[in-house]
Order: C-alpha cells, then sequence, then structure tokens
C-alpha cells in the first residue's frame, strides 16, 4: 500500500481537488446523471480556480470560503466520517461524534491548500466504459494535461435530499476513505475515540500553522 507521507502529499490533494470541482446545483442535480454532472462542474471549477489569483496562491481565509461554497453541500461528510472511523462509531457519544465530524472535516479542508496551485491546465474527461448506475453510482473521470501526467479520479456518490452528495474518492486506485479507516484504525486500537479526537486536533493544529 502506498505511504501515508506520500498519499497526502501528493496524491490526497489531487482527490480534493477533484471534490471541490463539484458544486450543488439544487433545481436539476437530483435528476441530473451523475456521469454528466461530476464531468461538468469539474472542468466548470477548475476554471474558475484559474481564474482566481487568491486560491492559485493558496490563500487560507479564500480556500476556506471556496470550500465551504463548494464542498460542503455536496459531500457527506457524516457519512463519510462513520466509514472512516468504523465500528466504533457506535461507541461515540453524541458530543464525541461532533468532533469527529469537524475534525475530520477541518483535516480534509487543511489540506485543500496543496491542491489550487497545481491546476494547471488540467481538464477532466469521463474514462470511457459502462455508465454510472445503482443507487451509490461510481463515475470515473480522468484529469488530463498537455504537461502533466493524466490521474484517474473515481466518485462514489448517493442520492441526498438535494441531489447527489460525494460518499467517496478514489485517486489511482486508492479510496480516500478507505486509506482514513486503516490510519484510524491503529489508533482507535490503541486509544479508542478519545485518542483519535486529539489525533485529529493535532494534526489540524499542525496544518494550521503551517498555513
Amino acid at each position: 500500500m502506498i505511504s501515508r507521507r506520500r498519499f497526502v502529499a501528493e496524491i490526497l490533494p489531487v482527490s480534493l481537488l477533484g471534490l471541490v470541482s463539484l458544486r450543488v446545483q439544487a433545481a436539476s442535480s437530483s435528476d441530473a446523471d451523475p456521469s454528466a454532472w461530476v464531468v461538468g462542474m469539474m472542468n466548470q471549477v477548475l476554471a474558475d480556480i484559474r481564474r482566481d489569483p487568491a486560491l492559485k496562491k493558496e490563500d487560507p481565509a479564500r480556500i476556506r470560503t471556496f470550500v465551504s461554497n463548494r464542498i460542503l453541500p455536496v459531500v457527506d461528510f457524516p457519512r463519510m466520517t462513520r466509514t472512516a472511523v468504523g465500528p466504533q462509531w457506535r461507541q461515540a457519544s453524541a458530543d464525541q461524534r461532533r468532533q469527529l465530524e469537524d475534525g475530520f472535516r477541518n483535516l480534509l479542508t487543511r489540506v485543500y491548500s496543496g491542491a489550487f496551485s497545481g491546476v494547471k491546465d488540467y481538464r477532466a474527461e469521463l474514462v470511457p466504459g459502462r455508465g454510472a448506475a445503482g443507487a451509490t453510482p461510481i463515475v470515473r473521470t480522468r484529469l488530463v494535461s498537455k504537461t502533466e501526467k493524466p490521474v484517474d479520479v473515481g466518485y462514489r456518490l448517493a442520492k441526498g435530499a438535494n441531489g447527489w452528495q460525494i460518499i467517496d474518492v478514489n485517486v489511482s486506485g486508492i479510496w480516500l476513505v478507505q486509506n482514513y479507516h486503516s490510519q484510524f484504525g491503529s489508533i482507535l486500537a490503541n486509544g479508542g475515540i478519545p485518542a483519535l479526537i486529539a489525533s485529529m486536533n493535532d494534526k489540524n493544529s499542525a496544518l494550521n500553522r503551517k498555513q
């Protein structure tokens, strides 16, 4: 399996770029073809990032605003958090669950800064093959560039109250939530939910100091 350091430094930011490339369209997203919705929104927001100097310079405040406006409506963070934590989620109190959701969301948000400066001339294309289908369809895309190697990014979606929502992302064969589940597992085995909350807080503080 790929090392955690390389996943966070190189691959995770690209997957988060994919997440940030999706925006809710309340009037039509619930009925839209998931493949067309994903690819269209990715390309639209890739263009938005290239036009915004503050994002390309990785301005923390601008990134937080962009993430709040573009990601939160379309990513099912509670479900992603429950899946990443695993069976011990059922043992967590309501307050601990809130802290886990906040910590996981903040952790992913703070890593976004590694994606914006690397947008360059990437564009999204649908990977040829079977169309997305089922209750949790997987949309397979490829980020292509004239100067960089292509990056395969897959999205697992579920239908939410306001339309499609992302519940996991796959970059070059690695599922985001599954990877975090493996990382969290060793922490939970040694210290349970309190240790995982403390670990998330420490990582968020460290990332915050770098910004």
